[in-house]
């Protein structure tokens, strides 16, 4: 990790284009110390170009330097470094010029922690956070304010639980995982049965896995197993407010965007992109490197790799009424 009198000193363009892996382009002395967006960037900011819209800035923009690739640069004439993925260049530099802030350890005093709990030394936990039995905490693991961890739960290595947020008994949680506030894992699932003439409540007696390198949003849940495990494979990305049901399983580096749901004992393969507000019902499959658009409403098994939409654009209303109520006449 770069220490904080680093990330204070100011670097070339020499320096970061060898760090990127890019192609410097321009007057290689030319030092930066912070990052901006093109728009509001100065003399002493790096930016980054991977879009049209983003484009749009590059003949006003003050950056000392810009991060694109060879499709923008003859849109630009200044100091740059070329480069195939700019965006993912940028956030290196990110990393490089505006490191984390240094994690902390120790217990708080207001840390309740129950027994028989295996805490790392240099793991933190937070004010207020209430810790069951038998918790085990890794190396540099941090458990933020206000956060309860039930009993047998495990959370692995460098791992980070936002404040607020509450682990449900018998979670097992991999290395380097990072879940923002509120998430909720480990809950139990929405399961009921008609008895014929009262839904009954049906336990749910499973557990949760989440593997390495895993990133959950703010104010996510994820339902444990009714009976054996829901799952998430390493390299998982969920957004905000996403809602996994019971027995559910997320394949390798899928990425899921706010507000998604998926229905209980669905099965995602690896590498897929869930747009947001995506709804996937119960009890299907979908296969590798699969992508469903925005707003889409998955009814089916998905079992060929491919883009994936249901969703019905936004138009002038005057045009939607009208198409709707030819849609009505054909109906009747």
């Amino acid at each position: 990790m770069t220490s904080a009198s680093e990330s204070a000193r100011k670097w070339t363009l020499a320096e970061l284009a060898t760090f990127v892996g890019g192609d410097g382009r321009g007057n290689l002395d030319t030092t930066v110390s912070s990052v901006a967006k093109l728009g509001d960037a100065t003399p002493e900011s790096i930016g980054y170009c991977s879009s049209p819209a983003q484009a749009r800035h590059l003949n006003h923009t003050q950056a000392g330097i810009v991060i694109l690739s060879e499709q923008f640069q003859q849109d630009y004439d200044g100091d740059c470094i070329i480069t195939e993925q700019p965006r993912l260049a940028f956030s290196r530099v990110v990393d490089l010029l505006h490191p984390p802030d240094s994690l902390q350890s120790g217990i708080h005093e207001t840390a309740v922690i129950g027994i028989d709990c295996a805490i790392d030394d240099s793991a933190y936990i937070g004010p207020n956070a209430v810790l069951g039995n038998s918790v085990q905490i890794g190396d540099k693991a941090c458990i933020d304010a206000g956060t309860v961890v039930q009993d047998q739960v495990k959370i692995g290595d460098e791992s980070r639980v936002g404040a607020n947020s509450t682990i449900y008994r018998r979670t097992r949680i991999g290395r380097n995982c990072r879940f923002s506030a509120g998430v909720v894992l480990g809950a139990s699932g929405f399961s009921f049965e008609w008895d014929g003439s009262r839904w009954v409540p049906i336990r749910n007696i499973g557990d949760l896995v989440i593997g390495d390198d895993v990133d959950i949003g703010a104010c996510t849940s994820i339902d444990r197993g009714s009976v054996g495990e829901t799952r998430l494979h390493n390299g998982v990305r969920m957004d905000n407010n996403c809602h996994l049901g019971h027995n559910v399983e997320i394949g390798e580096n899928t990425l899921i965007v706010a507000n998604v749901s998926i229905g209980g004992s669905t099965a995602i393969g690896r590498r897929c992109v869930i747009g947001g507000h995506v709804a996937i019902r119960d009890n299907i499959d979908i296969v590798d490197d699969v992508t469903i658009l925005g707003n889409s409403v998955v009814t089916k098994s998905i079992t060929e790799a491919g883009t994936y939409s249901s969703a019905v654009p936004a138009r002038a209303a005057k045009k939607w009424n009208r198409a709707l109520a030819q849609l009505y006449r054909m109906a009747n």
